[in-house]
């Protein structure tokens, strides 16, 4: 060893040399980089309740959504256009005559009917009434509650009001874990004990959302 570095200060500058000396200390002292996470891309990861609020809520309770079966009809004038029945298409739209396609996804009733009138009038009709109506809307409750269903939505549902729909929990139900499954995928974990205590973290439900009570075994 002591003869290479003797050659190394015969061969080269003195600030060469410790540059070469400085960059050897550094390679020994690299670490390897940190393996990724556990759980891949695809994983939806269950968030607090308290974690939710400060996400925001996924969309208005009241938004039509992908796939949901809208009627449109109308009236006002002599010759209205055809009452359309369609299910709102994976892109979000509708497609009406003459207008064409009318984006309804996250669109309310009434928002969607004030964009179909505005495309109708006046460029198809002087005047238009035009009334958007969807059909049933559901929540489903799983697991450890006394009567496991779908059920209908209605404004101001939560977590603890589903739950009381369906029955209120069996004696064996794990009240600290039930779990909301939203629409998109993302998973929210309730303590429903504290929710009970504390409306803030009473989590807001909204249509098509899966309520999961799990079991507890001591």
């Amino acid at each position: 060893m002591k003869h290479v570095l003797g050659c190394c200060r015969r061969a080269l500058p003195l600030s060469a040399f410790w540059t070469f000396g400085l960059l050897f200390l550094a390679g020994c002292g690299t670490t390897p980089s940190a393996a990724p996470a556990a759980g891949g891309l695809g994983e939806a990861t269950p968030v607090s309740a308290n974690q939710s609020a400060r996400m925001g809520p996924l969309e208005s309770a009241d938004a039509l959504r992908v796939g949901e079966l809208i009627l449109i009809e109308f009236s006002g004038v002599g010759d209205p256009p055809p009452r359309h029945e369609e299910r709102i298409k994976t892109d979000g739209f509708v497609t009406l005559p003459s207008i064409g396609r009318v984006e309804a996804a996250g669109k309310t009733r009434g928002e969607l009917e004030e964009a179909i009138h505005t495309l109708y009038v006046p460029n198809y009709y002087r005047q238009l009434t035009v009334i958007v109506r969807n059909e049933g809307r559901y929540f489903y409750v799983r697991g450890q509650v006394k009567n496991p269903n779908q059920f209908q939505y209605v404004k101001e549902m939560t977590v603890t009001k589903a739950i009381a729909t369906a029955g209120d929990f069996t004696d064996f139900a794990k009240k600290k874990d039930v779990l909301v499954t939203r629409s998109d995928g993302r998973k929210i974990k309730v303590n429903c004990i504290k929710a009970l205590k504390d409306s803030k973290l009473d989590v807001p439900i909204y249509p098509d959302d899966i309520i999961e009570v799990p079991r507890r075994y001591f």
